[in-house]
């Protein structure tokens, strides 16, 4: 869920890891569009489990460079 500026979401990586939810990114620049899934472990290493999400992702693009954008999806239960 993002705030109206387009900055920050309301989510922290502790609030995703505690629902079981992905957090997955897209490459917004024209003719990209790489897709990615972002190891939720790795980030909270590297950010802290309080970081609050941004919705343009401070990680850059393997392929070209372009900005990420954020999306969350809900992991399917394990069977």
């Amino acid at each position: 869920m993002a705030d109206d500026d387009g900055g920050k979401t309301t989510w922290t990586l502790s609030a995703i890891k505690a629902r079981n939810m992905a957090l997955e990114g897209y490459c917004e620049t024209d003719g990209c569009g790489r897709f990615y899934v972002f190891n939720i472990d790795g980030l909270i290493d590297g950010f802290g489990d309080d970081w609050l999400v941004p919705e343009i992702l401070p990680i850059a693009c393997s392929e070209c460079g372009g900005q990420l954008r954020v999306k969350l999806a809900m992991m399917r239960p394990e069977v």
